[in-house]
């Protein structure tokens, strides 16, 4: 029984000689590409988020009746300085940000396209293998699919310490909000694996209600550490 071939699509469509993406008028430097990333991660997103979670905040609180809940846990977190717990991981979380703002940013002018993650060579300096082609991952056919899922599956894990320390500091505010939001991550998380193996520009269907699930824990933890450490200073 012979294995399934590799290659039952073009595997070298928009790849230049070393398997690399041709490079054209529209590929960014990696100035311009970090540039973009920075101000999309590290301001537009988290103000959003903020915008968001502060209209959580007063909905679970003023209309669904949950502020005096809230007062006593914020009190309670203020008066141990557990705030800064809180606000100690936002600032992880967006260390991480700003580490994934030079890895993305890097990725346009090396014209490496996803799924793959790094690039490999034949380390020759001279001989018939000095030029050789890259190393890249397969992204046809069967082999392809499943390259896909797994990189699915670790994009999911790179992420997974960060939301769980999230889910646990703001579960303890606000209580069932957190496991909806899980919800919106788990559909997005599933959904992004199962594109992803289709193709890969099919993944930002699942990518972007899991980031924007993602993104609102997160927000939720610099609300809190917002709200405990300046706890009476808040008129809301």
């Amino acid at each position: 029984m012979s294995a399934a071939p590799v290659l039952d699509e073009d595997e070298f469509k928009n790849r230049d000689s070393q398997g690399l993406q041709p490079l054209t008028e529209k590929t960014g430097t990696e100035e311009q590409e970090t540039s973009k990333y920075q101000s999309m991660l590290l301001f537009k997103l988290p103000l959003i988020g903020q915008a968001l979670c502060w209209s959580i905040y007063w909905v679970c609180g003023r209309v669904l009746g949950q502020q005096e809940v809230y007062d006593k846990k914020f009190e309670v977190i203020h008066e141990y300085q557990l705030g800064y717990i809180f606000l100690a991981v936002w600032i992880v979380c967006m260390a991480r940000s700003a580490s994934i703002c030079q890895a993305n940013g890097a990725r346009a002018p090396a014209r490496v396209d996803r799924p793959d993650q790094h690039v490999y060579r034949i380390m020759s300096a001279s001989g018939p293998l000095k030029d050789s082609p890259y190393v890249m991952m397969a992204n046809t056919g069967p082999q392809g699919r499943w390259n896909r899922a797994q990189r699915g599956v670790f994009n999911a894990d790179e992420s997974m310490p960060m939301v769980l320390v999230n889910c646990i500091l703001a579960g303890s505010v606000f209580g069932p909000v957190v496991p909806c939001i899980c919800l919106l991550i788990a559909y997005g998380r599933v959904t992004f694996t199962v594109k992803y193996k289709q193709s890969a520009s099919a993944r930002l269907v699942g990518f972007m209600p899991a980031m924007i699930g993602e993104k609102l824990l997160e927000g939720l933890v610099l609300l809190c550490a917002i709200k405990s450490v300046f706890y009476g200073s808040i008129p809301f």
